[in-house]
């Protein structure tokens, strides 16, 4: 355990922030909580778990994930020997049903961070409901800055070190491509604002997240091209050009990406 690290306390703990983009980090009152010694397939639990925090997971999901090998009876003993293990680490000497983390909803299971905590992955959906609703109001301060505060959370792919398990593709994949419209949407609101740079950073970043993206690329020539940037928005016209090349979806010539009208 490193000086960064400590156990849980069972007595002061104001709730766990649970991170899951980029690599998963569980987090008590800002200091990572040390787990070095617990077993890989408890370790599973809790992300999977995580991922989903804050809803209820039916126990026959967690099973055909982490389990999908074994037999039904098998798979049963191994998620309630891996709840009550969980339990235990996550709130030391916690009586049998007790648990304020970990909490059984029926045949279900929900990792509830509690009052003071939450997780990476709710902010972001919180973030992203947010710029829908303040979307229809014209209230583009409000969109500018729900949308900032989803890419924010949003610091890389879901559950990486959980590599290509079924039952985190699907989902890691989903939020990448919310994320990349969400830079989008970003983009083209700061281009509407007039704030050139701002919009090409958000197209940057639309692309890091998928080079392929359509909206993305002709944002960033129109962000680069209103920034006065005319050497980088031929470049980046050109690398667009190539980009559709490969994809057998040639630009005729002369087309411009994106029409923007003159600031």
């Amino acid at each position: 355990m490193t000086s960064r690290e400590r156990p849980i306390d069972p007595a002061a703990h104001p709730g766990l922030w649970l991170r899951c983009f980029g690599g998963f980090r569980l987090e008590l009152d800002g200091v990572p909580v040390g787990w070095s010694g617990v077993r890989p397939r408890i370790r599973t639990l809790m992300r999977y778990l995580a991922a989903e925090a804050g809803r209820p997971v039916h126990r026959e999901r967690i099973m055909a994930a982490l389990w999908p090998e074994l037999p039904e009876r098998a798979a049963v003993n191994n998620l309630h020997v891996s709840v009550s293990t969980l339990r235990t680490f996550l709130e030391p000497g916690v009586a049998r049903g007790a648990s304020r983390f970990v909490v059984r909803d029926g045949a279900s299971y929900l990792l509830d961070p509690g009052p003071g905590g939450g997780s990476d992955v709710l902010a972001f959906e919180a973030a992203l409901a947010a710029a829908r609703r303040a979307g229809p109001t014209g209230d583009a301060t409000a969109v500018t800055g729900a949308l900032r505060g989803a890419l924010d959370h949003y610091t890389g792919d879901l559950l990486p070190e959980d590599g290509t398990a079924e039952w985190v593709v699907a989902d890691r994949e989903r939020y990448r491509a919310r994320a990349t419209e969400a830079a989008a949407l970003l983009a083209r609101v700061e281009l509407d604002q007039g704030r050139a740079r701002a919009a090409a950073l958000a197209a940057r970043r639309a692309l890091e997240l998928d080079g392929y993206h359509d909206d993305g690329w002709r944002l960033l020539v129109a962000a680069q091209r209103r920034a006065g940037d005319v050497a980088a928005s031929r470049r980046s016209q050109q690398t667009y050009e190539r980009v559709l090349r490969s994809l057998g979806v040639p630009r005729p010539a002369g087309v411009r990406p994106v029409h923007v009208t003159a600031a």
